[in-house]
């Protein structure tokens, strides 16, 4: 296969990323590891689990396989699956069947924030799925992601799931924490950014309307 990205820009044992299924209706998405790396082409990862629940994917399904690379941006492929293994640990054996390409996100304007945001997280504790619900408060927010103060310590890669209060509507969006940065607060531990990987047009609007009528609000007073 043609090799069109550096060394740095391919997975690596021990990534998170995300799996969303190719040519059905659905825009499910699953968080993943990869656990081995057979060659530049075939990767072991572990197959998706969802509260608790195994996601059936089978031998001949093809993926869409998207991680983050700190510094670098979010990578996508296609791969297909060639084995699939239940004993002891869930996984997944595909092959790549596409080049890598970095996915192409617009610069959005940035606009300083004070909203409470619910932020939820699947963690693993002895091969079980427990969701972690926790109350942060968002410090600012563009349309491709946001920087909030939680207590809850993350990694980079870990996916997370949001509950935004925008005006009058409650945006949910996913998103890959991208930066972690302990802080000295009186109610917080940490600073998080994190990069929507997933959210509908209509919200991304919203969001992106919301921020133009705050800009232009600053503008009047002379704020920026």
């Amino acid at each position: 296969m043609h090799k069109n990205k550096t060394l740095s820009e391919y997975p690596v044992i021990g990534d998170k990323i995300e799996i969303k299924r190719v040519n059905i209706k659905t825009d499910d998405k699953y968080a993943s590891q990869v656990l081995d790396i057979i060659d530049d082409d075939i990767y072991i990862i572990s197959g998706p689990i969802q509260k608790s629940t195994l996601i059936p994917l089978h031998v001949g399904n093809l993926i869409e396989i998207s991680y983050f690379r700190e510094d670098k941006g979010r990578f996508v492929f296609k791969a297909k699956i060639i084995e699939r293994e239940y004993k002891d640990v869930y996984k997944l054996k595909i092959e790549r069947i596409s080049c890598i390409t970095k996915i192409q996100e617009r610069n959005y304007y940035r606009l300083s924030v004070k909203l409470d945001v619910q932020k939820v997280y699947s963690l693993k504790i002895r091969d079980e799925e427990k969701e972690v619900i926790e109350n942060c408060t968002a410090k600012d927010i563009s349309g491709s992601g946001i920087r909030m103060f939680c207590n809850l310590k993350h990694s980079i890669g870990d996916l997370v799931k949001l509950q935004i209060p925008i005006g009058d509507f409650n945006i949910t969006a996913l998103g890959t924490v991208v930066r972690v940065q302990e802080i000295e607060n009186d109610n917080f531990k940490f600073s998080l950014g994190v990069k929507f990987t997933d959210i509908k047009d209509e919200d991304r609007e919203r969001l992106i309307k919301y921020i133009f009528e705050q800009q232009r609000k600053l503008r009047k007073k002379g704020l920026i």
